[in-house]
């Protein structure tokens, strides 16, 4: 198993991405704990984990407090002991519209979830890394935080996508002396409960699929599976990498 003897904390790991990420990483022998603002949910998933004979902590709470990021990494230090692997998850409501059209409070918003609760968690889990000797932060980011896009108007999304990714880079070099690892997985539209909405429509659902050169919208375990090769051993040379897993549309 490629992540025998790991702990991991995956942010926003109760649905979609986050969901499946928790899942293949339990399944490859990984101890996980999975946040989010959803108790139910994330009991749900560490339950399924359990029942399936991994590990797994259900904390809830937000990336949008500090007081609860302390928390679910100081659980996971009480629990398993160590943090080898940190999975930059979490999301919220995507707000889509013009950008003179853009309130503050949105703005800031999606700047707090989707920047700087990635900074807040990376923030938390270095020390400890350092002082056991390293490990990897695995951040989810966006092709429309490359890339700018006619057909999706989220600029504070896409700008704090972008501010992940030079993020990633950052952390990479400064930390990579404490033998701690930061990549990015970039995905383009994936099938979740973030998308579904959009998604429902057939004709819309037709014109983007016929977008991407392999001809489908990506899934929750196209990106689970490039988070777990990142966070593995398998990836030990990799630092600072952006990695878009985007059925080719980034190639066009």
């Amino acid at each position: 198993m490629r992540l025998a003897d790991k702990v991991a904390i995956v942010t926003g790991g109760g649905t979609g991405i986050g969901a499946a990420i928790a899942t293949t990483f339990a399944r490859e022998g990984a101890k996980v704990t999975i946040t989010g603002r959803r108790k139910e949910i994330l009991g749900e998933i560490a339950g399924a984990i359990a029942a399936a004979g991994g590990h797994a902590l259900a904390v809830p709470g937000s990336v949008t407090d500090e007081a609860d990021v302390q928390h679910a990494v100081q659980a996971t230090l009480a629990r398993f002991g160590r943090v080898d692997v940190l999975v930059n998850n979490a999301g919220s409501v995507l707000h889509a519209g013009p950008l003179h059209e853009t309130a503050d409070e949105i703005w800031d918003g999606v700047m707090d979830v989707f920047l700087k609760g990635v900074f807040r968690f990376s923030r938390a889990v270095i020390p400890h890394m350092q002082r056991q000797g390293g490990g990897s932060i695995v951040n989810i980011g966006s092709v429309l935080g490359l890339k700018a896009s006619l057909a999706f108007p989220v600029h504070p999304y896409a700008v704090a996508k972008a501010g992940v990714a030079m993020l990633t880079k950052t952390i990479a070099v400064h930390y990579a002396k404490d033998g701690i690892r930061c990549n990015c997985v970039a995905p383009a539209v994936t099938e979740t409960p973030l998308t579904e909405s959009r998604l429902r429509d057939a004709a819309t659902r037709t014109a983007m699929e016929a977008q991407y050169p392999l001809g489908r919208l990506g899934r929750p375990d196209d990106v689970a599976q490039a988070a777990l090769y990142l966070a593995s051993d398998d990836a030990t040379w990799t630092t600072g990498t952006i990695l878009t897993v985007d059925g080719g549309i980034m190639a066009q």
